[in-house]
């Protein structure tokens, strides 16, 4: 019986991987912009199951995680709250998470299992003209291997892992691939249950392992090719995520201990249903595609630290002496602050549930050109209509259970409710102007209306909140992004390009009590990016360099602040203030010396720092930022390099040596070094080994260890005033186990398939 080997990434006759980056098909090297691709093959060696497990793999890809659950990507160093600056694309539908109380979907990234997966792509610099107003840092594409009607083909996956001083995970993954109609019609079916061990502990609330986290989904994919020149793909997509309790720890207590008082877990289900049409037209391919989902979280925190600094400070005193005891006043008085101290102090432990989702329609249909002709060019139209609602509910906690008191204490909630419509016209157009150089320009022309509005629910006496009705402001605007590219074939094997390519992010609204007229509403943000890059394959391709070096400027940047008026409540909200300027280079390498030996690298140098000071002539804004400021949570220095040996040991068996150094580099988490709160973290190295073997009947074991030197690199810190640090860092050591099979049949029909399809097609047949 035919078997398969280990999955392999498509690629051309040299190895280097085709991708359709700019909507067409090209390979890596043969792409003027700067992109990585990760195959299916490298992504199962790396031992990759969600995004987290490429940031460092790909030079200024970063992502920061500020609870369980919640994570920002950002490429570049363009990172910011409100709207996302990475247009994140499952197959061709992309994703945005909830908007949550702070307008800022982009705190929330999609965290889908990667398994099945044909290739990820990252394409990094400004993508707004083919990808949109999301992609003003960069796109990440996740595409899915497809449906194929010419073949039997499954994978099986198992995997067990032990994490130091932690619990144990597991995984247990499948995918088949079934042809119903010969070469007509196909089903592709994805399952898998992930368990993910934990290792904070809970003190106060004595748990064990509380970031615990299980992910369980799958997808179905049917395609249909009734011609060469027809296809139509449906996929239908569920995930739920569930997180036991946050990775956060306290620094005082030491690596992994917490001493939170409310528990806090994470719930969240993701649902997406899409359809893709191409229709080959001749001189261009027609592809339509539509998409719905709707991502459902639920969240609960702990606002101990949050509050502290204001119960001792008696922040809302007056509030609480005006409403709760009746008596008119603005200030408060040595026994009002008392008593006021003594009523907060008994809604102790201080919680918060909040239940949220999005919903989004998204629609696009483009025309791309046929061809190998001087003239190329894709066109298209995209339309969006997402709409998303966060409830909060503060609530008084137990100290035993660490959740709600029974009876609920509510201590007053709101719900917000934001509405995004925007719809787009796009285009590229290349032109071979010699035989070696091909000129391309492209536009987007974006118009969006967003809606945010919401009600206050009671009073708050711990964060300023006052009963309000509900309300609504708009904001909108329309305008064009612009792409110009030149791409120089030195030679076969040497490319250059220079790119200069504009990106924005749509404005929005606040919606917090009692903020001035003039805070209400954001304006978008808009950047260039300037970009020289060069792709050289050597000694007969054995060796690839590619190197990129670019200079982004970042106007009126949507900034999350938070006010030093009383009246603001204990809010952040976001706002346009300084500009930033990143300049960084990225380098590209690797080389395959001798037989079955291949060494990887790259190395991202990124300086992101403000170019004007954040300034507010009212007062009203705490915005510290000032020229030559360095963006928090940005490394200047990223690197990884890996070392792969594969030779053979017997005729059907393949040796697999792998190890990969990871490193991260040094980064503030504050503007300014005489913030309170500024800290320097990052600045550490992560290890990973595998050894295994494959077999030629498509059985491949291996053994694992990720982070070999159990290194706590510090990825995020929370800080408040009056309460120790809570840290985030990198998983302790894990070690583990990992048996993978995979299996292919004959094409339906053929003498030596054990079965036919279901529905074989034959020219004798009898309808």
């Amino acid at each position: 019986m035919p078997s398969a080997p280990a999955p392999a990434e498509s690629a051309d006759a040299s190895g280097d991987i085709v991708v359709t980056a700019l909507r067409r098909q090209s390979t890596v090297q043969t792409t003027p912009i700067a992109i990585s691709a990760l195959g299916e093959g490298q992504l199962a060696k790396l031992g990759a199951t969600t995004i987290a497990d490429i940031i460092r793999q790909v030079p200024g890809l970063q992502l920061t995680e500020s609870d369980s659950g919640r994570t920002r990507v950002s490429i570049r160093g363009v990172q910011a709250a409100g709207e996302s600056t990475v247009g994140l694309y499952y197959g061709e539908t992309p994703l945005t998470g909830p908007s949550g109380t702070n307008s800022d979907p982009a705190g929330n990234t999609p965290n889908l299992n990667l398994f099945d997966v044909e290739r990820v792509e990252v394409l990094r610099g400004p993508q707004g003209t083919l990808y949109g107003s999301g992609s003003m840092g960069g796109t990440l594409r996740v595409l899915f291997n497809q449906p194929d009607a010419s073949k039997y083909e499954g994978t099986a996956e198992l995997q067990a892992t032990t994490t130091q001083n932690g619990g144990i995970g597991y995984f247990v993954k499948g995918a088949l691939n079934v042809p119903i109609i010969a070469d007509k019609l196909a089903l592709r079916v994805v399952g898998y249950r992930e368990r993910q061990g934990g290792y904070v502990d809970y003190t106060l609330l004595d748990r064990k392992n509380t970031n615990r986290a299980t992910l369980e989904g799958g997808r179905v994919m049917l395609g249909f090719t009734p011609s060469d020149d027809v296809s139509i793909t449906a996929t239908a997509l569920l995930q739920t995520q569930n997180i036991d309790g946050t990775a956060q720890y306290n620094s005082v207590l030491g690596p992994f201990r917490a001493d939170f008082q409310i528990f806090q877990p994470w719930h969240d289900k993701l649902q997406l249903y899409n359809g893709v049409g191409r229709f080959n037209l001749g001189f261009a391919t027609l592809t339509t595609s539509a998409s719905w989902y709707r991502w459902n979280v639920e969240s609960t925190n702990d606002n101990n630290a949050a509050f502290a600094s204001v119960v001792s400070g008696a922040r809302w005193c007056p509030l609480y002496t005006r409403v709760a005891l009746g008596i008119p006043t603005t200030t408060c008085t040595p026994a009002q602050r008392t008593a006021y101290q003594a009523y907060a102090r008994s809604k102790a432990p201080f919680g918060a549930y909040q239940p949220r989702y999005v919903r989004n329609f998204i629609q696009e249909a483009r025309l791309g050109s046929n061809g190998n002709g001087p003239l190329s060019y894709t066109v298209g139209v995209f339309h969006e209509d997402r709409f998303d609602r966060v409830d909060t509910r503060p609530f008084a906690g137990d100290p035993v259970s660490g959740g709600q008191r029974d009876p609920v204490d509510n201590l007053g909630g709101r719900n917000i409710l934001t509405s995004v419509k925007q719809t787009a016209f796009f285009g590229e157009v290349g032109y071979r102007l010699l035989s070696p150089l091909t000129l391309t320009v492209g536009l987007r022309h974006f118009d969006y209306t967003k809606t945010v509005g919401g009600e206050y629910l009671g009073y708050n006496f711990t964060n300023g909140q006052e009963p309000r009705p509900y309300e609504e402001t708009k904001a909108n605007a329309k305008g064009w992004v612009k792409k110009f590219n030149a791409e120089l074939r030195v030679t076969r094997d040497a490319l250059v390009y220079a790119n200069a390519a504009q990106g924005f992010r749509p404005g929005g609204a606040n919606n917090i009590p009692n903020l001035p007229a003039q805070y209400l509403v954001y304006r978008p943000d808009s950047l260039w990016n300037y970009e020289l890059g060069a792709k050289t394959s050597w000694f007969d391709r054995k060796a690839t360099l590619n190197v990129a070096i670019y200079r982004t400027d970042w106007d009126e940047v949507q900034t999350s602040v938070s006010t030093l008026q009383q009246g603001g409540g204990n809010f952040n909200f976001i706002y346009n203030l300084a500009g930033v300027r990143v300049e960084g280079v990225e380098v590209e390498a690797i080389v395959r010396p001798v037989r079955h030996l291949t060494i990887n690298g790259s190395v991202n140098y990124n300086d992101a720092k403000l170019t004007s000071d954040q300034v507010d002539s009212t007062g009203f804004i705490n915005a510290p930022g000032r020229i030559g400021d360095t963006l928090a949570y940005i490394p200047k220095t990223t690197a990884s390099a890996g070392v792969e040996y594969s030779p053979p040991l017997t005729d059907t068996l393949t040796a697999l040596v792998r190890f990969d150094w990871t490193y991260t580099g040094r980064m503030n988490t504050e503007l300014r070094e005489t913030n309170a709160f500024y800290r320097e973290i990052g600045n550490f190295s992560i290890f990973n080994a595998r050894i295994g073997v494959d077999a030629q009947n498509g059985l491949a074991v291996s053994l694992f260890a990720n982070n070999v030197f159990n290194k706590y690199g510090l990825n995020r810190v929370a800080s408040a005033t009056g309460v120790p640090d809570y840290y985030v860092s990198s998983r302790p050591r894990t070690i583990g186990i990992n048996a993978r099979k995979s299996f292919r049949r004959p094409p339906a029909g053929s003498t030596a398939s054990p079965f036919p399809a279901l529905y074989p097609i034959s020219s004798t047949r009898k309808t």
